[in-house]
């Protein structure tokens, strides 16, 4: 009976159950700390870790959302609208380049703006991007644990966007590169308070998340006294995700790993928490049809966990390839060398094939905003077994 009752006072309805939700939703993270101590703990050189990372854990989860889409014919019959007009993310580095010979061909002093501002979107919403996918898995916590009070979405739904949007703007007013883009606007701060713009941000960014996470705490501690449940998982999710983040934005080290390295140290927990998930709703999906010639070719490239990995990892190193032989990525020696093949003043062809490759994971980016609301599809709420409990 002792047992009995000290059991009521939680639940722990995982998303597919408890050991790889620990290893892979939550555990994750430590990805992230590894990274690090990689570059600060054991002076890697960076440039080497990034392109390791990207190119064997990254790029191969972009193989994720194919896989979902225009690889599985029921789901590319389904989305054909969709799937069609969002390719005109590969324009947009291009349209940018454009735009910016358009202001050079006039004179103007300032024609590199479109493809800082191009670049600039690209870096935002690559950490929305992961924030969302974060936000994605509390939705799904939730929803396993069967979540319905307004206030608890409140609540977690702000110490999440909070404990991780928040560490990030203390990281933009430290970062050099970032830091020089707001330089009037911190100047001005610092000259009418006395006070830098860093230790606002700073000290407004500690006070909220601590705010908020003691809300959360006493939340819970009300929840068990009035005889409800505490989500275990979903508070073991919170517990890896927003410190990880606080960490990476707060940490000195990231200032001198630079945007290669804090792109790596964020995102990583994503990456990992996309494979596992993709992994386990295809296997859902395919292994339970009877005839599987119905989805396409991505239940043949996904029949095995080895075979969904070669193909993956396979897909990672020849995109990143690509971007070694025309001089786009870091870490290797090109093949050819782009920069030296002029469009118009400091613009070579780099540039335009960098915007080309960036537009993959801009694509990506912009798919993954409507191929996952389980609340929409019905098919992918099965997939992912939503409705059965996972001890």
């Amino acid at each position: 009976m002792a047992v009995t009752a000290v059991q009521n006072w939680y639940n722990t309805n995982w998303i597919i159950d408890k050991r790889t939700d620990l290893i892979w939703f939550i555990g994750g993270a430590l990805g992230g700390y590894l990274l690090m101590f990689m570059y600060a703990g054991l002076g890697w050189d960076m440039v080497t870790i990034w392109f390791f990372w990207v190119a064997f854990i990254d790029s191969p989860h972009f193989f994720g959302t194919y896989s979902r889409t225009y690889l599985d014919k029921q789901e590319f019959k389904h989305r054909k609208k969709l799937l069609t007009w969002s390719l005109l993310w590969f324009l947009a580095g291009p349209v940018a380049i454009l735009l910016s010979y358009m202001m050079y061909s006039l004179g103007s002093g300032g024609y590199e703006t479109p493809w800082i501002l191009f670049t600039s979107l690209f870096g935002l919403w690559a950490y929305w991007h992961v924030v969302r996918q974060h936000y994605g898995f509390l939705a799904l916590y939730k929803k396993k644990n069967k979540e319905q009070v307004k206030w608890d979405y409140y609540l977690d739904s702000s110490l999440l966007y909070g404990g991780l949007m928040l560490p990030f703007l203390v990281f933009i007013v430290r970062f050099p590169e970032t830091n020089a883009l707001f330089a009037p606007v911190l100047d001005w701060v610092l000259a009418t308070t006395g006070i830098s713009a860093v230790t606002i941000v700073s000290t407004f960014t500690t006070s909220t998340i601590i705010a908020l996470a003691t809300a959360y705490i006493v939340r819970q501690y009300f929840l068990v006294r009035s005889g409800k449940q505490v989500n275990i998982p979903k508070a073991l999710f919170l517990l890896a995700v927003i410190p990880l983040h606080i960490y990476i934005c707060y940490s000195d080290a990231v200032l001198g790993a630079g945007l290669l390295g804090f792109g790596a140290f964020v995102t990583i927990f994503h990456d990992l928490q996309y494979h596992a998930i993709v992994w386990f709703h295809h296997k859902n999906r395919y292994r339970k049809a009877e005839d599987t010639t119905q989805f396409g070719l991505s239940a043949k490239l996904t029949k095995s966990l080895p075979r969904y990995i070669i193909t993956a990892v396979l897909m990672g190193v020849v995109f990143r390839l690509v971007g070694c032989t025309f001089e786009v990525h870091p870490g290797c020696i090109p093949f050819m060398v782009t920069s030296e093949k002029m469009l118009f003043a400091d613009f070579g062809t780099d540039k335009l094939l960098q915007g080309l490759l960036l537009g993959f994971a801009l694509h990506h980016y912009f798919l993954d905003q409507f191929i996952w609301r389980t609340s929409k599809d019905k098919e992918l709420a099965k997939d992912l077994k939503l409705d059965e409990t996972a001890g």
